[in-house]
């Protein structure tokens, strides 16, 4: 009994020496958590941003890192000088200066404003230079002719077109590597943000605007993509997979999907014909969950509103499936743009646009007849 009544007070016996022990307990607990999650996050984790395989993302990652490295010159030592100087100044310590009327230190002030300064300095310029060097506008040098996908952010998955070979697909882009990839890319609901981390910076896709985004592959392989900006309760579905292959690969899928067999390569796609307006309609999920739907049909109080909710589509749950289109109508990604680019009257441009192209073509053919007479009359 004698042995343990005699053990806690030697623990609290010398409270300063108790705080002593659990301050040192504290960092070494702090320091192993951290050490356990860098490794765990270096082994097993999901670093892309980190990971780049192209040279935009590459850039982005070093102007990142290299801004890390300049505030942890003052991250660093400002943690290891509040250890010390709690550790220095700890009340069991006799040996401390006690100096209650210190004030004032030149050497302080130009270590504690000067170094900052230089390193905000440095940031600014390096913040401007990679604003400059790796804008998403800025075309991508190189050898070999651009790709040009142009991208549609739907409600809740991703369209790729591709104009030049008249194909498109869902949830799937493909592009040959060490090609410059040159994205267009707009929205047909709300504001999204198109991200492939392991190649560029994200975009964002905006409904009525064309946005720009150059990347380039260092290498084939498949990378995730994905929508970076909260758009509605199935925004985390609009998920893809960005593949980078060989020339020969990326021309044999596309003929492969003009021809109407786009699952000879892929066979978890679905493969159909044209991409239209009708079939694009479809493509649209809905704005509420099936619970949401169930709850509405069930207070619905007339037929109609009973009719409007079992009509609703529910978001998903699932990314929606690779599909391929062996064709695609013209200026279907155009046509999408101009759905949204109205007056402050309400005007649809695309509807005046069709309506200009009739205008246009109706006073062509007046022309044409206008002259037709007289072309008979020389020619008799």
């Amino acid at each position: 009994m004698e042995h343990f009544n005699r053990y806690p007070i030697i623990l609290l016996g010398n409270g300063t020496l108790h705080r002593g022990c659990k301050m040192r307990q504290t960092i070494l607990a702090v320091l192993s958590l951290s050490a356990i999650a860098a490794l765990l996050t270096g082994c097993g984790g999901d670093m892309v941003l980190l990971n780049s395989k192209g040279p935009v993302a590459q850039g982005q990652s070093d102007l990142m890192m290299t801004a890390i490295y300049l505030m942890l010159l003052v991250v660093i030592p400002s943690a290891l000088m509040a250890l010390w100087f709690g550790w220095k100044y700890r009340a069991s310590n006799k040996d401390a200066d006690y100096e209650p009327t210190w004030a004032h230190s030149t050497a302080i002030e130009i270590v504690v404003w000067g170094i900052p300064v230089i390193i905000i300095g440095i940031l600014a310029w390096l913040t401007w230079w990679g604003s400059h060097k790796y804008d998403p506008y800025r075309p991508i040098e190189s050898d070999k002719a651009p790709l040009t996908i142009q991208v549609i952010s739907e409600q809740f998955k991703w369209i790729f077109v591709y104009p030049e070979q008249n194909i498109a697909t869902v949830n799937e882009v493909r592009f040959p590597e060490k090609t410059p990839v040159n994205f267009n890319i707009t929205s047909n609901f709300t504001m999204n943000s198109f991200f492939v981390p392991q190649l560029a910076g994200q975009i964002y896709a905006m409904a009525g605007m064309q946005t720009q985004l150059h990347m380039l592959a260092d290498g084939q392989g498949i990378y995730r993509g994905f929508s970076s900006n909260y758009s509605g309760y199935g925004f985390t579905q609009m998920r893809f997979l960005a593949h980078s292959v060989s020339d020969a690969q990326f021309a044999e899928w596309v003929s492969a999907v003009k021809a109407g067999n786009g699952t000879s390569v892929n066979a978890d796609a679905v493969q159909k014909g044209i991409l239209d307006k009708v079939e694009f309609a479809t493509l649209r999920d809905g704005n509420r969950g099936k619970k949401q739907i169930e709850a509405i049909i069930a207070k619905a109080s007339t037929p109609e509103e009973k009719a409007a909710a079992e009509a609703m589509k529910p978001y998903p749950t699932q990314p929606h499936p690779v599909t391929y289109y062996s064709s695609v109508e013209p200026k279907l990604f155009e046509s999408v743009i101009n759905k949204y680019m109205s007056n402050y009257h309400g005007d649809d441009h695309s509807s005046t646009q069709v309506e200009a192209t009739a205008h246009d073509t109706a006073a062509s053919e007046v022309t044409v007849n206008a002259e037709q007479p007289a072309s008979q009359v020389v020619g008799e």
